[in-house]
């Protein structure tokens, strides 16, 4: 299956900054986890088309880079999409794992669920906030299954560290690329929504 990873923000754009306790940027973090993940997928025979692979912006007009993002996606005919995310709170006591869909389409949100599951059934000390419709204008734009893990919130202290951790990166990647490959199994190839 083809696969279409995006590790959000990146370059110019360093999306959600935790301050505490040291400074986590979640352009670096979720650059790194994509990689993992892509690299997991590679190994089970997936085909992996990654937004950027070094910490670069597509477009220096951010809703230009979001629309890339997604060309990549929808130009490379990937069977799904999926954008790594952290989120952010003004207070830093919010925490959980999310993921968002379009809810437009049944098979993104059964995509969502499937790296849901796989994520808060490995972290099971972390809060599942569940899978939720939200209109993304890089979901909106997708020609096929696509979801946003939101891993964590960078404005927590000890999520920030959570995510900073290269251990929890990796159990992090593999929950993810068991999630996505759950849900491959079950899609014929090239099943657009």
């Amino acid at each position: 299956m083809k696969i279409a990873l995006d590790a959000g923000h990146g370059g110019i754009f360093p999306g959600a900054i935790g301050v505490n306790p040291f400074e986590l940027r979640e352009k670096d973090v979720m650059l790194a986890l994509a990689l993992k993940v892509g690299k997991l997928l590679k190994q089970t025979g997936h085909q992996i088309i990654y937004t950027r692979q070094e910490d670069k912006q597509l477009d220096e007009n951010m809703r230009t880079d979001l629309l890339k993002r997604i060309a990549c996606a929808n130009d490379s005919h990937a069977d799904l999409f999926v954008s790594l995310h952290c989120n952010v709170y003004s207070d830093p006591n919010p925490e959980g794992i999310e993921t968002l869909y379009s809810l437009e389409s049944p098979l993104s949100e059964k995509l969502a669920r499937a790296i849901q599951d796989s994520v808060v059934s490995t972290f099971t000390d972390h809060v599942n906030r569940g899978v939720k419709p939200k209109d993304l204008f890089i979901l909106r734009h997708a020609q096929m299954p696509a979801c946003q893990l939101e891993t964590e919130f960078i404005s927590n202290p000890t999520q920030l560290e959570f995510l900073a951790s290269p251990a929890n990166q990796e159990n992090l990647a593999r929950a993810i690329a068991d999630g996505i490959s759950d849900f491959a199994e079950t899609q014929a190839p090239a099943k657009r929504h």
